[in-house]
């Protein structure tokens, strides 16, 4: 997260609706798992979505992923009248084939191209933050997870593209900020920003060492709120926070660690809508 300190920054604000969790992800980690799983890589959508372990049958399905016929956070989405827009990684729609209002899908097979998922996301996100036409807006890049692949994690591409990604975040939180007041187009947005899961140094993930399994959930609620949460009901773990020389000394981070199988059923809470069916 050190290079993404516009997320830092507002985490660590006194009295900031922003926080950073430790979200710890269950192996296989890959994708497809995930997604299926939680939502974001194939094994991360999996496990994300269904909030149902992922298994290892199923990397075997990463590459050409079927739909999910399981009960999962999308179709619930859906099926309760909210209007999904995608955009980046085109596994969505392989997974999810009939569920978005609108799609942006990009290939995302070529392993050595850090670039075309993530422009296309970029040329849709913003333009999207002032449409009235969705209700959950999903964008997934692609970028960090091929440079970490290709070059390894503390690569100069891999720097390059979370240096990019913070200019993209600082660039929609400044979108979000400017539009939440009292009636305005984002007086009630929920940010999540997310990675589905780690990786190695050398870039591998899809095994159940702490570094492909931990990775970590940016939350940022834009809804003005009358008081923070009362300190007997604050279970963060807070630490001083030493990653960023923009942000003060004394300030500090608190970080709570969730389960990415949680994920699915905190989401359906916060939307008012039913528990995939595995995670009831």
């Amino acid at each position: 997260m050190d290079k993404l300190p516009v997320l830092q920054k507002l985490a660590s604000t006194k009295g900031s609706l922003a926080k950073i969790f430790k979200a710890i992800s269950d192996p296989p980690t890959t994708s497809l798992q995930r997604l299926k799983g939680g939502i974001i890589n194939n094994d991360a959508l999996l496990g994300l979505t269904t909030g149902g372990l992922p298994t290892f049958i199923d990397v075997g399905n990463s590459f050409g992923a079927p739909a999910i016929v399981e009960d999962n956070l999308i179709y619930q989405l859906v099926q309760n009248g909210k209007r999904v827009v995608m955009m980046g990684d085109d596994t969505w729609l392989q997974l999810f084939p009939h569920h978005f209002e609108k799609s942006y899908p990009f290939p995302s097979f070529n392993v050595k191209d850090l670039h075309t998922v993530d422009n296309g996301c970029i040329d849709h996100l913003l333009p999207s933050l002032y449409e009235e036409d969705w209700d959950v807006l999903i964008a997934h890049f692609l970028g960090v997870d091929h440079a970490g692949h290709i070059f390894g994690v503390d690569s100069t591409p891999m720097i390059e593209k979370l240096e990019q990604y913070n200019g993209v975040l600082e660039n929609i939180i400044e979108v979000l900020e400017s539009q939440s007041g009292p009636g305005g187009l984002h007086e009630n947005t929920f940010l999540l920003v997310m990675g589905d899961h780690g990786q190695t140094l050398n870039g591998d993930h899809g095994g159940g060492t702490a570094e492909e399994v931990e990775t970590s959930i940016f939350a940022m609620s834009l809804k003005k709120t009358p008081s923070s949460l009362p300190p007997e009901l604050n279970g963060s773990f807070c630490e001083p926070h030493l990653d960023s020389s923009e942000i003060l000394d004394k300030e500090k981070m608190c970080i709570n660690s969730i389960q990415q199988l949680d994920f699915a059923v905190t989401i359906s809470a916060m939307l008012g809508i039913p528990f995939p069916f595995g995670r009831q």
